[in-house]
C-alpha cells in the first residue's frame, strides 16, 4: 500500500484527541501534582507511535542512571521513539524553538536546547549540561547535528562529549543508541523508500508528517549498546569516535545482514 491520503485523514483525529489529552494531563499532573513526568512523557511517545503506526523492536539492554545516551539521527521520529523509553531529557538544536508546536511539546518535556553554530558558546552549553549532570539526569544527545536518510552516520561533533572529560562525572556512563528503520508496510526499507520516515535537507515538516500517517505499518529497531564510562575515554574526540564507530558498523549490519524472506519481498516488489 505505502501511502494513503484516507490514512492520513483518519490517523488525524486520534492524533489531535491523544495530543490535547495528554498536554492537558501532563499540565494537571506536573504543574498541580508535581509527579511522574517521565512516567508521562513515556506513555504519551508510546500513545504518539501507536498512532503512526510504528512498532518498535529493542534488543539489548538500557542503562538508566547517570547515563549520557548517544543515538544517530534519522527523523522527528527519532524523538517519538526514544522517548517512549528513555527516563532522559533531550539535548536539541536551538532552530527547533521556531517550529510551531513542536517548541510547545519541547519545553514541556524540559528539552536542553543549545546553539551548535557558535563555537564561543560551547563552554557556555558544556556547562548548562554538566548542572544538569549534576543534578543526576540522563541526557540524549544526537551528535550528528543534523539528520540524514539513515542509510550512514555521518561525522560526530565532539563538542558536547567533554562531559565525558570533566573528572566529578567519571562514573557517569555513555550509552550508545543505534536507530533503524527497517520495514514500511512489511517491505524491506531501501534507498528510494527511505524518505519516506527519514528528514533531512529541505523537506517540509508538516508535508512529510502527513505523508508518514498515510503510511500503512513501520517497523524500527533499537539497539542498547554496551555503555562506557567517562573514566575510560582519553579525551572527547576518542569518546565521539567510538560511539561513532559502534552506531556505525550497527548501521551497515543491519542493512547488509537483511534475512532471505525479506530479499525476497523487496525483489516480488520490484517486479509490481
Amino acid at each position: 500500500m505505502l501511502y494513503s491520503p484516507i490514512l492520513s485523514i483518519l490517523r488525524i483525529f486520534p492524533l489531535f484527541c491523544w495530543v490535547i489529552t495528554s498536554l492537558t494531563t501532563h499540565f494537571l499532573n506536573f504543574f498541580v501534582f508535581k509527579r511522574n513526568f517521565f512516567t508521562f512523557f513515556n506513555i504519551f511517545f508510546r500513545g504518539l507511535i501507536y498512532i503512526f503506526g510504528i512498532k518498535v523492536k529493542i534488543s539489548g539492554k538500557m542503562d538508566d542512571k547517570k547515563v549520557l545516551y548517544v543515538a544517530n539521527h534519522i527523523s522527528y521520529l527519532d524523538i517519538l521513539i526514544l522517548g517512549a523509553f528513555l527516563k532522559g531529557l533531550f539535548v536539541a538544536k536551538s532552530e527547533i524553538k521556531n517550529w510551531p508546536l513542536i517548541n510547545k511539546i519541547a519545553d514541556l518535556g524540559r528539552t536542553i536546547f543549545v546553539n551548535r553554530s557558535k563555537i564561543s558558546s560551547i563552554k557556555e552549553q558544556v556547562k548548562i549540561l554538566e548542572n544538569y549532570l549534576e543534578k543526576k539526569e540522563n541526557l540524549i544527545l544526537f551528535p550528528e547535528g543534523t539528520s540524514s536518510d539513515g542509510s550512514k552516520v555521518l561525522p560526530f561533533k565532539s563538542s558536547l562529549f567533554s562531559l565525558t572529560e570533566l573528572k566529578k562525572f567519571q562514573e557517569y556512563k555513555v550509552q550508545p543508541i543505534t536507530i533503524s528503520y527497517s520495514k514500511i508496510d512489511g517491505m524491506p526499507v531501501e534507498k528510494k523508500f527511505r524518505p519516506f520516515f527519514a528528514w533531512f535537507g529541505n523537506m517540509d515538516l508538516i508535508s512529510h508528517a502527513w505523508k508518514f500517517l498515510g503510511l500503512g505499518f513501520s517497523e524500527v529497531d533499537i539497539k542498547f549498546h554496551k555503555p562506557i564510562k567517562f573514566k575510560y575515554f582519553k579525551n572527547r574526540k576518542e569518546a565521539s569516535k567510538v560511539c561513532q564507530n559502534i552506531i556505525s558498523d550497527q548501521v551497515s549490519l543491519n542493512y547488509k545482514g537483511m534475512s532471505c524472506e525479506d530479499k525476497i519481498k523487496l525483489y516480488e516488489f520490484k517486479l509490481l
